[in-house]
């Protein structure tokens, strides 16, 4: 019930329409036991002195339609009510993740992976509506209102009223046998439906590599084995259940299993009159309509607890440290002063320290896999170093406004992001107030004007649509004009220039060079033809510095740098001319 609760706490804006719809549930619930109490009075009437005629009979037929139009017509109206708490609701908590989100390190996220987020997400924010907009307002009726009969059931003849409950131990007894022998399988079921989530998302994503590869789904084997482990796991839990299940959806309702019977023995007895006889088989038969409704949501809440779990575990994560005293630096200057960092255990960087001052380039460059990539993401805090500070204008960025670090890096990664939205707001996230003229004039600076323009619908164009009509080079200008138009001082291009042809990667060059007077850039760069006029080259070899300087200083006293510019230059001066079925160097 714990876990019920946190859902039900996400509703407290909209508890006064909840409570409405609890009411309203509780009175359509109540409404629904006129009829047998009707019934009951054409019974006695019938076995009475008094006559039953056909306007009597009309009457009490009236009164019936009128208690059932009348139970219907109050539900609706408390579902109504719920489920506008519902969607409120499961609208705030999803809004709450994605607020969680950003203030997660990237490592939390990326354990997770896009899948099991999408299932959190979608799936099981959406199943948070049952207990919203039915286990709330119908549960506590289909409680409140069985309770009640029983109370008055005491009133008329307490041995009644405990036979009345007689099949709910018994019931009660078989969930428990189910739920004991099933809670390892239900473990295993819900942990595959989210692994399997999580590969349908990853087959998709990868489909063009499934393809190319001719990789069907019998070949592709985390995908296959993931679905058959989740049938396995589905037939599993049901197999075991479902002599249970039926069992317990057999006897909860059966109210009159031990009143009639026992309730007969009194009668012949002479201890039990005949109209409370009659009265506590009409009121034991309106318990079992309740009590089959809330046993429905009783078996739910085993799977909608599990669910309610994993998005409790997202907001209850770890944060990125937040200072509580904020800083705003007063210049653009970056240090590092002996950082290390570890993905969990495994070290990727140690004792980094250096410096990139205002108005400089600093490149970081070497081997895939040397920490260039990860000390750029350590900046823009997707996550905490381990030891170490990291500081911009002498402040450390534990203690700069996480709103106000963001504002203050241009970052444009080596993995590219498009929104499904057009070109010209894809350009504009940078500067969301940004007009169509400025976004134009970066795109022209980003080399990107020209191709956008040769689309169907030029800057309209949805970047979704373009589909292969946009390469990954010009994905990557379209990113690089997004950071411009920010105009942030400090600007970070992971790889920016990766998948850029040589004229444009010179044109891109050029426009960044006029672009970064005054501001801090840090570069990482694949092509060391790209920086050879930083101001400052770090190179990196497994997470450490294992030197830096200028190129000249580097080529002077570097032996890893002279190895890296001789395989670059081999690389430039490769020629492949094919003549006569051979191929030349």
């Amino acid at each position: 019930m714990k876990e019920i609760k946190k859902v039900f706490a996400f509703a407290k804006e909209y508890h006064y329409k909840l409570y409405t719809a609890v009411l309203l549930a509780v009175l359509s619930v109540f409404i629904g036991i006129i009829p047998f109490y009707l019934v009951y009075r054409i019974i006695m009437r019938y076995m009475g002195d008094l006559p039953l005629n056909f306007n009597y009979l009309l009457l009490i037929s009236g009164l019936i339609f009128l208690s059932l139009l009348a139970k219907s017509f109050f539900f609706l109206k408390a579902m109504a009510n719920s489920h506008e708490v519902a969607f409120d609701t499961l609208m705030g908590m999803r809004k709450k993740l994605a607020d969680k989100l950003l203030r997660l390190p990237m490592g939390e996220i990326k354990k997770r992976g896009s899948g099991k987020l999408k299932n959190i997400f979608v799936d099981m924010i959406e199943e948070m509506e049952l207990i919203l907009a039915h286990m709330i307002p119908e549960g506590v009726s289909y409680i409140i209102v069985p309770l009640s009969i029983v109370v008055y059931l005491f009133f008329l003849d307490w041995r009644m009223a405990f036979l009345s409950l007689g099949n709910i131990p018994v019931s009660m007894f078989i969930f428990h046998l189910m739920m004991n022998s099933n809670k390892e399988k239900l473990e295993s079921w819900f942990k595959a439906g989210a692994e399997m989530n999580a590969n349908i998302v990853e087959y998709i994503g990868g489909m063009e590599v499934i393809k190319i590869f001719n990789q069907t789904t019998t070949s592709f084997k985390k995908y296959t084995e993931s679905v058959r482990d989740y049938e396995k796991f589905t037939l599993d839990w049901y197999r075991e259940s479902w002599t249970y299940m039926a069992g317990f959806f057999t006897i909860l309702p059966c109210t009159m299993l031990f009143v009639i019977p026992f309730g007969a023995l009194f009668y012949l007895q002479g201890s039990l009159s005949l109209s409370v006889y009659i009265l506590s088989m009409l009121l034991s038969m309106s318990l079992g309509e309740p009590l089959s409704k809330l046993a429905r949501f009783i078996e739910s809440i085993t799977m909608l607890t599990k669910k309610s779990q994993a998005i409790n575990q997202i907001l209850d994560s770890q944060e990125l440290v937040k200072s509580e005293v904020e800083q705003i630096p007063r210049n653009s200057n970056i240090s590092f002063k002996q950082v290390s960092f570890a993905y969990d255990e495994e070290e990727v960087l140690s004792d980094i320290s250096f410096t990139a001052k205002e108005n400089t380039v600093t490149a970081l460059v070497g081997e895939s896999g040397s920490g260039k990539s990860t000390i750029a993401k350590l900046l823009v805090r997707f996550w905490d170093v381990n030891t170490g500070k990291i500081k911009i204008g002498n402040i450390d960025i534990k203690n700069i406004p996480f709103a106000k670090l963001m504002d203050s890096i241009s970052y444009v990664s080596q993995d590219i992001f498009l929104f499904d939205t057009s070109i010209m707001e894809n350009i504009r996230m940078g500067r969301p107030e940004a007009v169509d003229e400025e976004v134009i004039k970066v795109a022209r600076i980003a080399q990107c004007h020209d191709f956008i323009m040769e689309l169907d619908k030029g800057y309209d164009t949805l970047a979704g649509d373009a589909g292969n009509k946009i390469s990954g080079g010009q994905k990557q200008r379209i990113s690089i004009a997004r950071a411009l138009l920010k105009d942030a001082p400090i600007i970070i291009l992971d790889e920016a220039t990766a998948f850029t042809d040589p004229e444009n990667e010179d044109k891109i060059q050029e426009a960044l060079n006029d672009l970064i007077k005054g501001k801090t850039l840090i570069v990482i760069a694949h092509r060391l033809s790209t920086i050879t006029a930083a101001n400052n080259i770090i190179v990196m070899g497994n997470g450490q510095i294992a030197a830096q300087g200028t190129h000249q200083e580097l080529l002077d006293k570097s032996e890893i740098y002279q190895k890296m510019w001789q395989a670059h230059t081999d690389a430039m001066d490769w020629n492949i001319n094919v003549k006569g079925g051979s191929l030349n160097a």
